[in-house]
């Protein structure tokens, strides 16, 4: 299993940031879909999901090539860290009742900041 996850760390990046870009682009929620702070009527809906398919679908070739190139130059705990620490950031704007300054919240940041160190420091 931790073999096939080493051969395939590239793709696995890839999607992940691809999925990080998703959330960036369009929320949906139990009253609607959210673009761009604003709700959306269903037909705006569709041609903004439509238009991020596309866009990522042309995007996924350089973020492959981009993850490639993270996962040679980047310790495999610093890019984990930077996973939390951005995972964390979109969850929280996404959110709007959730602050980045509650003390579990800069916590997680605080964590995900020593991972990236931490990967750092042992790769020296």
């Amino acid at each position: 299993m931790l073999e096939i996850i080493k051969d395939q760390s590239a793709l696995i990046l890839t999607g992940i940031i691809i999925t990080l870009i998703s959330g960036l682009l369009y929320t949906t929620t139990t009253t609607g879909f959210k673009s761009g702070g604003r709700y959306r009527t269903k037909q705006g809906a569709i041609l903004i999901y439509l238009a991020a398919m596309i866009f990522l679908g042309l995007i996924t070739p350089i973020i492959n090539v981009l993850s490639k190139i993270i996962i040679e130059l980047v310790p495999i705990i610093s890019i984990f860290g930077a996973l939390i620490v951005g995972v964390n950031f979109i969850i929280n704007q996404r959110i709007p009742t959730w602050s980045h300054t509650t003390p579990k919240t800069l916590l997680i940041y605080f964590s995900g900041a020593a991972l990236i160190a931490l990967g750092y420091l042992i790769h020296l």
